[in-house]
């Protein structure tokens, strides 16, 4: 089943919000529809998708300009941040784009796994990855599973490693826990290298997980494929030693987050917020261009408009490689500066092929979270879409706000997650597949991106927004 039209799916909602938006801040929550709880606040078409749709093709063409990439600390990012800064500007907004160090990370051409003198060469790029931060290195050694069977954790124990021999190549089924806590038990036990082997992942399809940082990575770690996989168990199996060469290069660089505020002197700003830095492997236009090009048609509608809270956007550098820029701006901002803040809202791939119409519920959010994840189940079940509220823990840039206490919310429609059975009945969609099988990949271009979906949670947002403002929602 696909959505409505924009036109159709908000005739019936009941147009207050942006006759109203000067005098916002006395609106009264009976404007809305009964039973609603406020969802439909006022937007019919508010939204425009052909905006929405601008904005991504020309993030696609700084990707196109730029290798294919808007990697954080490249080319193609810092002209994203000038595209973006640019349009906030022309809108009216005060914008700054305050900078912090952060670690750069680069593979470089020819990595290889060679399985014995005369077996199966893999190379780097289709066949596997070195993960972000991953050390450089000229390896020949046998290789030991680690963490496999009924027994094993994937490596997420240190006592996976307890057999493996010093100096051996470290071989390791997926596991519950961050790949990073996986890469020092291996350097804890003495790995020369460890090798992550993913059996959803067919040759062209490997993504490229971050050790979140460098600190302590001295070996190469990589992520590979099913058939690299199958070879290595092989390997292992019969004693055949395996040689690994990858060189990857870690530097430090200022690298800016975009902050765009709208005119005012109110006490409290709502923060809406999405990463604007792509992977290291493709151009990134559901992650996270769908967010930015939401966060964008949003500024432009409220451009004019006057509510009683500060509304502050935010496009973050850094997410990709470990949530950077959002940790950045938080740790920094002084404790009253902190105080100010009524919420943070995310946004962060929201035009899903396969989508789930994700709310962000986490039950440790702080107080007032609740009532944002409660308005956007409401909002986007009143407007057809229908709404799942999920646990993303700290996977995107609402963690850091989180982490002060600050109520957050989000939308999400979804990345290497399979589409259940009951989710294809409630949403549409195909059952079996990923929710976005461009995830990570070279083919997460616009073709990858749902544009209704992203105008449907950009209206999510504004709506919202203003519910917020006009003190429908408190937190």
């Amino acid at each position: 089943m696909r959505p409505m039209s924009t036109a159709a799916r908000l005739s019936a909602a009941l147009v207050v919000a942006l006759a109203a938006c000067n005098s916002i801040s006395t609106a009264s929550p009976s404007s809305a529809p009964a039973g609603s709880d406020g969802a439909s606040i006022a937007l019919s078409g508010a939204i425009d998708p052909a905006d929405i749709r601008a904005d991504l093709e020309a993030l696609q063409a700084i990707a196109d300009a730029n290798g294919g990439l808007r990697t954080a600390g490249t080319a193609g990012y810092r002209a994203a941040v000038e595209y973006v800064a640019g349009r906030l500007r022309d809108l009216g907004y005060a914008v700054q784009t305050p900078e912090f160090e952060m670690a750069t990370f680069a593979e470089a051409a020819g990595s290889s796994i060679q399985v014995g003198p005369r077996g199966a060469t893999f190379a780097g790029g289709p066949d596997f990855h070195a993960m972000i931060y991953s050390a450089s290195g000229e390896i020949s050694a046998p290789v030991v599973e680690v963490g496999y069977g009924d027994d094993g954790s994937g490596g997420c124990d240190a006592s996976d490693f307890a057999s493996l021999p010093a100096g051996a190549i470290a071989l390791t089924p997926p596991g519950g826990c961050f790949r990073r806590d996986v890469v020092l038990n291996a350097v804890e036990a003495g790995a020369s290298a460890l090798v992550s082997t993913f059996p959803q992942w067919p040759a062209g399809e490997v993504r490229r997980p971050t050790l979140l940082s460098p600190d302590g990575i001295e070996i190469p770690a990589l992520a590979a494929s099913r058939q690299v996989g199958d070879a290595l168990r092989a390997a292992a199996a019969s004693h055949t030693e395996v040689r690994i060469s990858v060189r990857t290069e870690i530097g430090q660089a200022m690298v800016p987050n975009v902050i765009a505020e709208s005119h005012g002197v109110a006490d409290q700003v709502l923060i809406l917020g999405g990463h604007l830095d792509g992977v290291h492997d493709g151009p990134g236009m559901n992650d996270n261009g769908s967010g930015v090009a939401a966060l964008l048609e949003v500024a432009r509608v409220l451009a004019e408009q006057h509510p009683s809270v500060r509304v502050r956007f935010a496009f973050w550098a850094g997410e990709e490689l470990g949530l950077f820029g959002s940790r950045a701006y938080v740790e920094t901002l002084r404790s009253a500066e902190r105080a100010e803040i009524l919420a943070y809202l995310n946004l962060d791939m929201i035009g899903s092929p396969n989508f789930v119409p994700m709310v962000y519920d986490s039950p440790t959010a702080a107080a007032g979270a609740a009532a944002i994840t409660d308005f956007l189940v409401s909002y986007l079940r009143e407007v057809g879409i229908g709404a799942e509220p999920t646990d993303i823990g700290a996977s995107s840039d609402h963690a850091p706000f989180d982490a002060f206490g600050i109520p957050t919310g989000g939308i999400f429609s979804g990345a290497s997650e399979v589409k259940t059975a009951d989710q294809a009945e409630a949403f549409g969609g195909t059952a079996g597949e990923l929710l976005d099988p461009c995830y990570h990949l070279a083919c997460d271009t616009l073709a990858n991106v749902e544009i209704d979906h992203v105008a449907i949670f950009a209206e999510a947002a504004l709506a919202l927004t203003l519910a917020i403002a006009s003190g429908q929602i408190s937190l």
